[in-house]
């Protein structure tokens, strides 16, 4: 695989950026190896992916460039604790008390998300 000189400062410094995505660093360090010459067993054992890691990104890569090595899912949306499920919350808490004065009771009977328990 070849790389423009601009690809490779850019990859050089995701694979080596300190507060970058994790994900990001390892895409980079994978298509700098490629590049390097380095076998998918090599990479495998260096980076402990499996090839179907190493065949996607390459191909994205390959494709798109820079660009490519970007995650193409957005990620989902942050749960939302609305007024209604905290006044849930509150209404369940003030009826039923546990015996034993713990206060995790709730959480592992809660039907919608005992996440959003959690952080109320």
């Amino acid at each position: 695989m070849k790389l423009t000189d601009n690809e490779r400062s850019e990859l050089l410094r995701q694979a080596n950026a300190r507060n970058g995505r994790a994900d990001s660093a390892r895409h980079a360090r994978l298509i700098l190896s490629l590049a390097e010459g380095l076998t998918w067993a090599e990479i495998r054992a260096k980076l402990d992916c499996g090839d179907s890691y190493i065949n996607r990104w390459s191909k994205r890569f390959e494709a798109d460039r820079l660009a490519g090595l970007f995650s193409r899912h957005a990620g989902r949306e942050r749960y939302k604790v609305t007024d209604q499920l905290e006044a849930r919350v509150l209404a369940r808490t003030t009826e039923r008390k546990p015996t034993d004065g713990s206060t995790h009771c709730l959480r592992a009977s809660w039907q919608p998300n005992s996440a959003a328990v959690f952080h109320i």
